[in-house]
């Protein structure tokens, strides 16, 4: 007889409902090689000057001037009006990070980023200023507690607001020249350029209405603080091998940090709900393999838009960090990473319906087995191919259809398998089994579900068990319990949603 099992894990949609009524079963993502995203439909490059011939394939980001304006986001609203970004050499501070420039004063507020200042006659503090008012109106400035920016001195300043009203630029003659800046509906289509004016209006009406403009400024800045934070991860390569400890050659550490590259602007173009070519079909899908070496980057950007994760690692890859970004997964696989332990991550993941973690060195511990265990709305589950220890409790997981724990080195049966009726395949091949508990044979044998035992070292005892079990069944049985050896089984017993499935022998599994 075939050692087809009834159900297998579901085959991954390619289309874009991802709501909690839509497709559930996707535990198994096509796979994209890095090499792919060299397409991008608009690409959001990385801007990291250093970034070397591994990131040659990213060209320049032609959001320079709005990443620009985003960085003076961490000084605070109150001098919004008197940044100014230098493109000329405003020469070296002094000790109290002052520059002198053309008989004038200034101060930076950011990497780049500058205020003209005056001393105030009144209070002997300085003060903001522009070149074209004659008494300074701006806020009296101090420097920051590391020293290096200038901050007014009567704000806390809170990070994220954007200079709104005016932008500006140099004037041949040395004058900063003030001039409008983009509206709302023009500074979000500069962060999301592929979406259009509805859906735009759309995000606006559900993630801007209550302060739109320091709610814009904090999108701004996290979408700048992830250019800025992936821009760094790429180029930080380990340059010893992680398994033999090697040291990496120039041309290897090239190539990751390429690969790093890549990865990161597809990271981007996801944020900005942009489709890439690894990932045509929809924002709320991001799936990738990841070619590359180390650890994973953290992000501090959001990501709860996403609703499939599906990442592969062909190096060992670990840093489970990074899924704290996405929140908002409901299908989630991952394969091949160095994980370690079972990412505590996903437990915040509220809408999460399937889990796949396969081969990626996961050992459970006393504390992660509870957590998991109240991840109550998995429909299925997969852990194979890791050395878990700890069986996991899956008695709270009354919508489980599939579970998958082949080559996981258990020896006892997790707790409450043999309760759940929505069950419909259970995979336990190569493990330690010798015996199975007594809570198997008071299933009812009219239910219709798979229990795969084979390649365990079950004793003679139990195999006896179960042929007695299998006499007393009635013609109607639905139960399949697959095991090694010659256990006789009734053929006309042997009902299977149109494959042949049963007791098998080791050289059918």
């Amino acid at each position: 007889m075939a050692g087809k099992p009834p159900k297998i894990k579901p085959a991954l949609s390619r289309t874009d409902d991802f709501s909690a009524g839509g497709s559930q079963g996707l535990p198994r993502s096509s796979q994209h090689t890095p090499s792919s995203l060299a397409h991008l439909d608009a690409p959001f490059p990385l801007r990291r000057s250093d970034i070397g011939a591994a990131a040659q394939s990213v060209s320049v980001s032609p959001m320079a001037a709005y990443v620009s304006e985003v960085e003076m986001a961490v000084s605070a609203s109150s001098f919004r009006d008197y940044w100014i970004q230098d493109w000329k050499n405003l020469g070296d501070a002094d000790a109290s990070g002052i520059r002198l420039y053309k008989q004038r004063l200034f101060v930076a507020v950011a990497d780049d980023y500058f205020v003209q200042v005056v001393q105030d006659a009144e209070s002997g503090q300085f003060r903001a200023t522009v070149a074209s008012e004659l008494n300074a109106s701006g806020p009296l400035m101090k420097p920051g507690a590391e020293g290096k920016f200038w901050r007014p001195a009567d704000s806390d300043g809170l990070p994220g607001q954007l200079a709104q009203e005016h932008s500006g630029a140099w004037s041949g003659d040395g004058n900063f020249q003030v001039e409008p800046l983009r509206t709302i509906d023009e500074r979000l289509a500069v962060l999301y350029p592929t979406l259009t004016e509805e859906a735009r209006a759309d995000l606006h009406r559900e993630r801007l209405s209550a302060d739109t403009g320091q709610a814009l400024a904090r999108l701004e800045v996290e979408h700048l603080t992830l250019v800025k934070d992936l821009g760094a991860w790429a180029v930080e390569v380990p340059s010893l091998h992680p398994v033999t400890g090697q040291a990496l050659t120039i041309t290897e550490i090239e190539r990751l940090r390429s690969h790093r590259a890549l990865f990161a602007q597809e990271l981007q173009a996801n944020w900005s709900r942009q489709l890439t070519t690894a990932n045509p079909y929809t924002p709320e899908k991001l799936d990738y393999v990841l070619d590359m070496t180390g650890t994973l980057p953290r992000l501090s950007a959001d990501f709860s838009h996403v609703r499939e994760l599906s990442l592969s690692g062909t190096y060992v890859l670990s840093g489970s960090a990074f899924l704290a970004a996405f929140p908002g997964v409901q299908h989630l696989t991952l394969t091949g990473l160095a994980l370690k332990a079972f990412p505590v991550e996903i437990f915040q993941m509220r809408e999460l319906t399937t889990l796949t973690l396969d081969n990626c060195d996961i050992r459970l511990s006393e504390a992660t087995v509870e957590g998991l265990a109240h991840i109550e709305g998995l429909t299925l589950l997969d852990l194979s191919n890791n050395p878990l220890g700890l069986p996991p409790d899956v008695s709270y997981m009354r919508r489980l259809d599939s579970l998958y724990l082949s080559k996981t080195g258990l020896t006892e049966v997790p707790v409450g398998i043999f309760d759940i009726e929505s069950l419909a395949y259970v995979d336990f091949r190569h493990n330690g089994f010798t015996s199975l508990p007594r809570e198997l044979f008071d299933v009812p044998d009219v239910r219709e579900v798979n229990y795969d035992f084979r390649n365990n070292p079950l004793d003679d005892d139990t195999l006896q068990r179960i042929t007695a079990y299998f006499d007393g069944a009635g013609l109607d049985r639905r139960i399949l319990i697959q095991v090694d050896g010659d256990v006789w089984v009734p053929q006309q017993n042997i009902v299977s949603d149109g494959v042949d499935s049963g007791l098998e022998s080791a050289d059918e599994g």
